[in-house]
């Protein structure tokens, strides 16, 4: 259940299209608040679109669905793993996650099947026990006592727990370093973080101090921006909390490559760190950056677009994902991709090269988060169909995570 409920929870969190990180936001969790808490670290990947690509390396495969089955192709468009299961995520760090015989397990690129990752070495990972969380390591040897109520993972050396109904921080050993004060508290990026304090949201530094409060929301922290909304507007502050892009947007995306996404009335252009228009106001729709392209559409077409404006080349599509990669094991880092998802209007997917070559493209929609309600018995023996039963014996062997 541990492991059903994670990786459950890593889609619920994509599936956040557009919600601000903190702030006015939901995420239906069978497994109650502490995985509403959780989503909040995992939604900070969810950038200008939802489910972007977590392989950082070429080498890694891409998941892809056909005829309702889940496989991998390679960064070429080759079917390098068929088909088979009724869900599976991307690679990272060497490793998908597929869920067959109803057990998530873990895959490589050659299609072997090992136990579920608890998490990669040298980090740890929250774990429950008698109702108290603790972390443990990739090994599941267990490293901070079991102490508090509930328990996020780690960022840039430290996680956000609960004591009581208070929150506050603690370094990789356990020790206290922000005292519970919070009502909530998240995640670290490029050394501040966001908090909770009396129902509105603030920015605050390692040591705890408050760069800045009365915010309604907190974006994700890139290029040393800080998307923050404030009396219906939004804007960004900079990593000491002050006031650099002035809050006048009516919405306002994460840095990348140095310029941000920025919609004014029903218009989208590009500003730089210092809130100069770089791109003028005339995109109906508009992404983050990376690679030097970014998606956007305007009018009735649409594809991706360099630091200029102009179109690189065009692409039909309902959305985009842009060449971004999340990389969990380097503390959220968004890094750059050689391919971008795509949606289209009729519900094909597919993925892109930055020269606008088309890898793979196939009807039936994309890779979805797993049943936000959990795997019904059903589902359970549909995932076990064709499987042969070597690999069901060693499935059952696996260790329960």
């Amino acid at each position: 259940m541990q492991g059903e409920a994670e990786v459950c929870l890593r889609y619920c969190a994509r599936a956040l299209l557009g919600a601000k990180i903190l702030g006015v936001m939901s995420c239906l969790s069978f497994a109650g608040t502490r995985r509403m808490h959780a989503a909040l670290w995992l939604a900070f990947l969810v950038t200008a679109t939802s489910s972007i690509s977590l392989c950082a390396d070429k080498r890694e495969p891409l998941v892809i669905v056909k005829n309702g089955k889940y496989g991998y192709i390679d960064h070429e468009g080759k079917i390098v793993i068929q088909p088979q299961f009724v869900w599976a995520e991307d690679f990272w760090r060497g490793l998908g996650t597929v869920y067959v015989c109803g057990r998530y397990v873990s895959i490589d690129s050659s299609g072997s099947l090992h136990p579920l990752r608890i998490t990669v070495e040298g980090h740890l990972e929250a774990k429950q026990s008698e109702g108290m969380f603790g972390f443990v390591d990739a090994s599941g040897q267990l490293k901070i006592r079991p102490t508090f109520d509930e328990a996020l993972p780690f960022s840039e050396g430290l996680a956000a727990v609960r004591v009581g109904d208070k929150w506050g921080f603690i370094d990789d050993r356990g020790a206290e370093v922000v005292p519970p004060q919070f009502k909530g508290a998240y995640y670290f990026r490029e050394g501040v973080g966001a908090v909770n304090i009396g129902g509105d949201y603030a920015v605050i530094d390692k040591s705890g101090k408050v760069l800045a409060r009365g915010l309604q929301s907190v974006g994700f922290v890139a290029d040393g921006r800080v998307p923050v909304t404030r009396g219906g507007k939004e804007g960004y502050l900079d990593l000491q909390g002050k006031v650099v892009v002035p809050l006048v947007y009516d919405a306002a995306m994460p840095f990348s490559s140095g310029l941000a996404a920025v919609r004014r009335d029903d218009k989208w252009g590009y500003v730089d760190r210092e809130g100069k228009i770089a791109i003028p106001f005339r995109l109906e729709e508009a992404g983050q950056f990376a690679s030097g392209l970014a998606p956007a559409r305007v009018g009735a077409k649409s594809g991706f677009i360099n630091k200029s404006g102009a179109f690189a080349f065009y692409l039909p599509f309902r959305q985009a994902a842009g060449f971004l990669t999340g990389d969990e094991e380097s503390n959220l880092f968004i890094a750059e991709s050689d391919v971008s998802r795509f949606w289209t209007a009729d519900d094909k997917f597919g993925y892109v090269e930055t020269s606008g070559r088309v890898i793979w493209e196939a009807p039936g929609g994309g890779p979805d988060h797993p049943p936000v309600l959990g795997w019904d018995e059903d589902d359970k023996v549909r995932s076990c169909e064709g499987i042969p039963e070597s690999i069901k014996s060693t499935i059952a062997s696996f260790p329960q995570r």
